[in-house]
């Protein structure tokens, strides 16, 4: 502390009032809230990362520039691996939504988030660079079959769920969904790939601010919205969710001329993969990395996925099965 203490004195000019950890969730990197009379920043520390670290502080300096509401990136120091930023609070849209359970209000804030979002992936993805992206530029069908599709099979189904069925079949069943997804849902926009309440920050007039942008790259126009859909951090109904989908379709349209169904395609193999992501990431973050807090959110998360396998007529009978096999253990009281 006393390292970094020195540090930003000599970034802001004197020594800050107080330095105060934040919590960090599922990554390494480490998040500090600094005072300084009655200003207050952000550090994030993320030592013998220098190729994430360049992509958080490029991505987050070309989203700030093209009218993303970001923090500001104020200073990069790439041996420490820190990068001192603004501070954007911390009212979650989580947070919000959890204590808020009127459906006129919850509408209202993710009217807002909507706005944010389309300006991203319209105006974000002009002038983007893929050599910016440090985990593939390209949202495309290898990144579903391995940070998502197999993602899910080794790390929820094997690993915590202790599923031993017959894995070449569903592999083979990933690969055709994979490919359907791309042909469907091309990686034309920009997205931000976890865009879910617990990185969106409100500011104290209710304005959203996006966070954890670090991995963005080109992708499906869909995905950023799936990830908001199908969020199992929010308690909301899926009539709720419904509406807010139905607005981003009616603002997409405004904005960009997409018709709800050139969007809808592709939409169902989108949401089932992103559901997929959050299955596996819970899974792993959880059981292997030791972070509990993950644990907690997996039924809801695998109540989603069961509904939508129920809803929509997709090619996947391997993984229906599969799903029905799990199914006891993962929702015990």
């Amino acid at each position: 502390m006393d390292r970094l203490g020195k540090w930003l004195a000599e970034k802001l000019g004197t020594a800050p009032s107080s330095i105060e950890p934040l919590a960090s969730d599922g990554s390494t990197r480490k998040f500090f809230r600094v005072r300084l009379g009655k200003d207050t920043f952000v550090v994030m520390e993320n030592p013998g990362q220098p190729m994430e670290n360049d992509s958080y502080w490029n991505i987050g300096r070309h989203l700030r520039a093209s009218g993303v509401r970001v923090p500001e990136l104020y200073h990069y120091d790439r041996v420490e691996g820190r990068i001192l930023l603004q501070d954007l609070g911390e009212r979650r849209l989580q947070d919000e939504v959890s204590r808020d359970r009127d459906e006129t209000r919850i509408l209202e804030i993710y009217d807002l988030v909507l706005d944010g979002l389309l300006v991203l992936q319209l105006g974000g993805r002009e002038g983007f660079r893929a050599e910016w992206c440090y985990q593939g530029a390209t949202y495309d069908r290898r990144t579903i079959l391995e940070r998502e599709s197999s993602y899910f099979l080794e790390a929820f189904l094997q690993g915590y769920c202790g599923w031993r069925g017959e894995k070449r079949i569903l592999l083979k069943e990933f690969d055709s969904l994979a490919r359907l997804a791309e042909e469907l849902a091309p990686p034309r926009f920009l997205i931000h790939r976890d865009f879910q309440s617990r990185n969106i920050l409100l500011d104290s007039r209710g304005r959203p601010g996006i966070v954890d942008f670090q991995g963005a790259r080109l992708g499906p126009l869909q995905y950023d919205v799936a990830s908001l859909i199908v969020d199992p951090y929010v308690d909301i109904s899926p009539e709720t969710r419904g509406k807010i989908l139905w607005k981003y379709l009616a603002k997409l349209e405004d904005s960009a001329g997409i018709s709800p169904g050139d969007f809808l395609r592709g939409y169902p193999l989108v949401l089932l993969h992103r559901n997929l992501q959050i299955l596996g990431a819970f899974s792993f973050l959880g059981k292997i990395q030791g972070k509990g807090f993950f644990l907690q959110w997996i039924p809801k998360a695998f109540i989603h996925l069961r509904d939508l396998l129920e809803k929509e007529d997709l090619p996947c009978p391997a993984l229906r099965r599969a799903v029905e096999d799990v199914a006891p253990s993962v929702l015990a009281p």
